[in-house]
């Protein structure tokens, strides 16, 4: 069965570096942003939305183009929309961040700090977002943003005019009620998990399937996984994690392995529309 998506937004890509967590694999794959282009045209994807990181972080082998960058290389190709990101332990936040959307950002992430994720910086990106209007991409892990299952929810309800698009290891292995400790736990998912309850009760929160988290997710209860994205079409977005390397030694995006798994699960055309353009398109006020 052939993608059936015209228009589709990947809401999760960056430029520069990341390294390569195969095994078979070493380094660190640096790409520009003709790589990225080059991506977009052979797999079918009209638009992506580049995300810089408040840093390099080289203990992680992340070296990620920062906002300033991303935003003059965007500047000249209407199919890449980018966001921006400050450091939330630095101060004078808010001019910067109404110069970078004075600048053409749509939006702000990724938001990938190794802090919990009720610092008192990261709650005031949290109230200039909802402020200014831009969504915020929130990276979740044991590391980064951490004491997700304790303060989020809280988070989401007092900072409701904030967009929060969730997503990572620490995220999505709460799809399942028995969360476990692993970050990609395996097996059937036990309903009713945080992610549902929370995507259900606040209006102001979605979810990205980018990387091998979201991946994860989805394919290990396939079942559960269709009921689940169905249940909540309006709140999913399609990303990938470009140029990050995959668990089989392949490139997110390129690979086209979250699209493909979106296909087998024989969504409904609304909702499939919905994941990989729609609800990308309402959030970024695009068409």
């Amino acid at each position: 069965m052939g993608f059936r998506g015209n228009g589709m937004i990947d809401f999760h890509t960056h430029i520069g570096g990341v390294k390569s967590w195969h095994k078979g694999l070493k380094g660190v794959v640096f790409v520009s942003e003709r790589d990225l282009l080059s991506y977009l045209a052979d797999v079918g994807i009209e638009r992506a939305v580049v995300l810089p990181t408040p840093h390099v972080d080289a203990e992680l082998g992340e070296y990620i183009y920062p906002s300033m960058r991303v935003l003059r290389i965007c500047r000249f190709h209407r199919e890449l929309i980018p966001f921006c990101c400050l450091n939330p332990e630095e101060t004078g936040k808010s001019d910067l961040l109404e110069d970078y959307v004075s600048r053409g950002a749509a939006g702000y992430g990724e938001h990938k700090v190794r802090l919990p994720i009720n610092h008192p910086g990261s709650l005031k990106i949290y109230e200039a977002c909802g402020e200014i209007g831009i969504p915020i991409l929130m990276h979740v892990d044991a590391a980064h943003n951490y004491g997700f299952e304790r303060a989020f929810p809280k988070l989401a309800a007092e900072y409701s005019k904030t967009i929060f698009i969730m997503h990572g290891p620490g995220w999505w292995r709460h799809i399942s009620a028995d969360p476990g400790s692993e970050p990609y736990p395996k097996g059937p998912i036990k309903p009713h998990g945080l992610v549902n309850r929370i995507l259900l009760e606040y209006g102001n929160v979605y979810a990205d399937i980018s990387a091998t988290s979201g991946l994860n997710a989805l394919q290990r209860d396939k079942n559960y996984a269709r009921e689940f994205l169905e249940r909540h079409r309006f709140k999913i977005l399609y990303g990938t994690d470009f140029p990050c390397i995959d668990n089989r030694g392949g490139q997110y995006g390129v690979d086209r392995l979250h699209l493909k798994l979106l296909e087998a699960l024989e969504l409904k055309d609304r909702t499939f529309k919905s994941i990989t353009h729609k609800n990308a398109e309402r959030l970024l006020r695009t068409s």
